[in-house]
Order: C-alpha cells, then sequence, then structure tokens
C-alpha cells in the first residue's frame, strides 16, 4: 500500500527517485519483511520462486551457522566443550568441531602457560615506570609486633581445566584484566594474601628480613597450595618470590643500623671464626711435632740404656770366663778415654808383647821392665 505525502506523490515513488547516497543504507527487519512480502507480489514470479530463495537463504544461513563450530586448540591449550550449558568433554590439540552457539559453548584456555599474581605492589603498565605500591594487601604484623612490608610474586598455570572454569564463580581481577568468572582472580589474591600473613605473622621479623627467607617463600608456596586445592581452583601454583621485605619507611633507617650492626658482628665472629681454624691445626701440628720428638728420645734413651746393659752382661760374662784379661782390657779402654792425644809408656815386666799393642800408634813407646823398674 503507497502513502501519499503532501507534494503529491507517494512513499514508493520517493524510494524509487531517491538520489543515491555514499552511506550506506540502514537495513532494518521490517524493511526485510517488506521487500520479502514485494517479492512475493511481484508480477512474473510465482509463488515457487520465493520459496526457492527463501530456502537459499535459510540454507545458506544455515551453512554459516555450522561453519561458525570450528575451532583451533594449539598444542598450550585445552578445550572445554558444553552443550546446553552442560560439560561434554575435553578436546585437545588440532582442529575440531561442536555445535555453535547458543546450543554449544567451548572455552579454549591455555593451560601450560606460567601466569603472575603481584601481591603488595603493582608493575608499570609499560614496564619502564616503577612499581606502584599497595600497603593495603603488603602491610602485616610479625610475630614479635612489628610491621613489615612484604611484596610477593606468585608464578602459577592451570591444573585442571574442569575445576578452573566450573567450580569457583570469581568476581575477576580488573587489575590483571581477569574477567568474572576464573578463579585466578580475586579467588586467588585473596589465597595468597592468606597465606603470605599467616606464614609471616608465625615468624619473627628478623627471619622474614634476612635469614629464612628462603623458608618463608617455601611455606607460602605449601600453603598456597592446600588452601588452592581445598577450593577447587584447578590452579597450580608453580613458584612463589619474595621481591622486597622491608619495614615501613618511617622506622627504615633504624632497621638498617640494627641489621648493619648484625652484619659487623657476623662479620667478626667469621674472622674469628677463621682464625680459629687457622691456629689450631697449627698448634695440633706442632704438638704433635713435640710429642714425636720426646717419643724419639725416649725410644733412644730406652735403647741405648738396653745396649749398655747388654755390653755390661756381656763383659759380665767375660769377666768370670778371665777375670785377668777383662779386667786388664777394660783398664787399658779407659786409660783410652780418660788420656786421648796423651804419650803413653807401657810397662811390663814380661819380655813378649800382647796382643793389643800398640794402644796409642807412634805416641806409643815399649820400655823393657828393666828400664822402668816394672809396671
Amino acid at each position: 500500500m503507497a502513502i501519499a505525502n503532501n507534494e503529491g506523490g507517494t512513499v514508493e515513488d520517493l524510494k524509487m527517485y531517491r538520489p543515491p547516497q555514499n552511506e550506506e543504507p540502514n537495513v532494518q527487519f521490517e524493511d526485510i519483511i517488506n521487500r520479502l512480502r514485494n517479492s512475493f507480489n511481484t508480477p512474473g514470479v510465482g509463488g515457487g520462486g520465493a520459496l526457492v530463495i527463501v530456502l537459499g537463504i535459510f540454507f545458506l544461513s544455515l551453512f554459516i551457522w555450522l561453519a561458525t563450530g570450528f575451532y583451533t586448540v594449539s598444542p598450550a591449550e585445552q578445550a572445554a566443550l558444553r552443550t546446553f550449558g552442560e560439560f561434554q568433554r575435553f578436546e585437545t590439540s588440532g582442529l575440531h568441531w561442536h555445535y555453535p552457539a547458543p546450543i554449544g559453548t567451548r572455552n579454549v584456555v591455555s593451560v601450560t602457560t606460567t601466569r603472575q599474581l603481584e601481591l603488595g605492589f603493582r608493575s608499570g603498565e609499560d614496564g619502564n615506570s616503577a612499581p606502584r605500591s599497595v600497603p593495603e594487601e603488603s602491610l602485616m604484623i610479625t610475630s614479635d609486633e612489628n610491621i613489615v612490608d612484604v611484596q610477593v610474586v606468585v608464578q602459577y598455570r592451570v591444573g585442571s581445566l574442569r575445576d578452573f572454569l566450573f567450580a569457583v564463580d570469581d568476581p575477576g581481577d580488573s587489575d590483571r584484566g581477569i574477567a568474572s568468572g576464573q578463579p585466578d582472580g580475586t579467588t586467588l589474591r585473596d589465597i595468597a594474601e592468606t597465606a603470605v600473613r599467616q606464614v609471616v605473622g608465625a615468624r619473627n621479623i628478623d627471619d622474614v628480613l634476612t635469614t629464612e627467607k628462603e623458608r618463608v617463600q617455601t611455606d607460602i608456596l605449601l600453603k598456597m597450595t592446600e588452601l588452592a586445592q581445598f577450593y577447587s581452583t584447578g590452579i597450580e601454583i608453580q613458584n612463589v618470590l619474595l621481591q622486597n621485605v622491608n619495614p615501613p619507611k618511617e622506622v627504615q633507617a633504624a632497621f638498617e643500623d640494627v641489621v648493619r650492626a648484625r652484619e659487623d658482628r657476623e662479620t667478626t665472629i667469621n674472622q674469628a671464626l677463621a682464625y680459629e681454624a687457622a691456629q689450631i691445626p697449627k698448634a695440633e701440628g706442632e704438638a704433635a711435632r713435640i710429642t714425636e720428638a720426646a717419643q724419639g728420645f725416649r725410644n733412644g734413651r730406652i735403647a741405648k740404656a738396653q745396649g749398655e746393659a747388654d755390653g755390661f752382661l756381656a763383659i759380665l760374662e767375660g769377666y768370670r770366663g778371665s777375670p785377668d784379661v777383662t779386667r786388664r782390657r777394660l783398664y787399658l779402654e779407659a786409660m783410652e778415654e780418660i788420656l786421648p792425644g796423651v804419650k803413653k809408656f807401657i810397662l811390663s815386666s814380661e819380655s813378649g808383647v800382647l796382643p793389643f799393642l800398640p794402644i796409642g800408634g807412634s805416641n806409643t813407646s815399649l820400655i823393657p821392665a828393666s828400664v822402668g823398674g816394672g809396671a
């Protein structure tokens, strides 16, 4: 039906003679219905031709709709498939097909990528700006009632895709671009903050600042793993790294003085231990040398005394067999020791020469008994 306007024409006429425009027409649903209705009433086109057109449009739309069901999963991803909202199965890498929306739903998620959560600070978006501190997350109390500022980086990945997608309803995390429904948003941040506060709150400030950082990281990792499994988040905690652990800015200078004093104490102790380690072996070596020398002297004196005793026993045995000869030999040996280098004259009442003479070599002369008057 044509509608007349004020100038005597109809709307159909205006549409027919409308000048061309560069802008694309805004096609409305009512316009499509009117065009289809007009095509049915067009002379020369029967009802069968219109039906073919409609069926062609229908099957083309059906083909396009079915083609949207094809999807690709990379080696690092898994796809969770649902039909009418009910979970069906997982698919691994490759080209797959599943019912398109709204019948089917697929969630393709990377399960091997290591993701990161920052607790107590936020890195700059461009990577060059200084990190921004978040005191409401980082400030906590230790067991000795000191306040400490702890900044932590948590590395994690998807361990169970089914739990990750369907077990936890999470509001998300806008700072990291985590959409709602994923448990690595607010849920993971709350788990991390709870674990850090429990572990730090059970230790004194010295352990957290200096001596037991590695143990603190391990305990936080174990506690986060326990909580993540308890809430069925499907998240696998891989690593926990303490970035900055400092006292509050107001007392940081005093704490630094304390730390330096402790470091000086440790340095002095280490130097003393090093001196001890050097001197003890030296003293032990000297003691061993003196002990060995005394033992050698003792053994020498015992051997000498034993030799002298054996020699005396041998002389005694010879004396018992021949007292005169032994007595004379001992007398001559004694004279040899007492008067070395002295010219000696041996007087003998016998005319023969004793077999052990001359005693003094060229310095010894034999004088007959008649000259010397006897011995």
